[in-house]
């Protein structure tokens, strides 16, 4: 195997001050973001038939299948949301391993 040496550490100790102006756009991408991904639920919550019409083939020999709210929540939401905490658990576990 190759082994890398790099002359500088890629993670240094030393940390860089924050500037205002990155800290705001940082911000508004994020309030663009939860925006963007509110107005995707307002639209699935307010129009439960579009993602199980935009999914499906139209071909008319394979069965029509309808997925209620309920049952698109429980296998498309709660994933997202388990796997979204055990990504911030692994996060969390990392940074505290930095400072112990």
């Amino acid at each position: 195997m190759t082994e890398f040496t790099f002359s500088r550490p890629i993670i240094a100790g030393k940390k860089k001050e924050s500037s205002t102006p990155g800290n705001i756009a940082y911000a508004l991408f994020v309030l663009l973001c939860f925006w963007a991904g509110a107005q995707m639920l307002n639209l699935v919550v307010h129009a439960p038939g579009v993602f199980e019409h935009l999914v499906q083939v139209q071909d008319s020999s394979r069965p029509r299948i309808e997925i209620g709210l309920a049952v698109g929540t429980l296998f498309g939401l709660v994933p997202f949301l388990m796997g979204c905490a055990l990504l911030g658990v692994v996060a969390l576990i990392m940074r505290w391993r930095r400072y112990f």
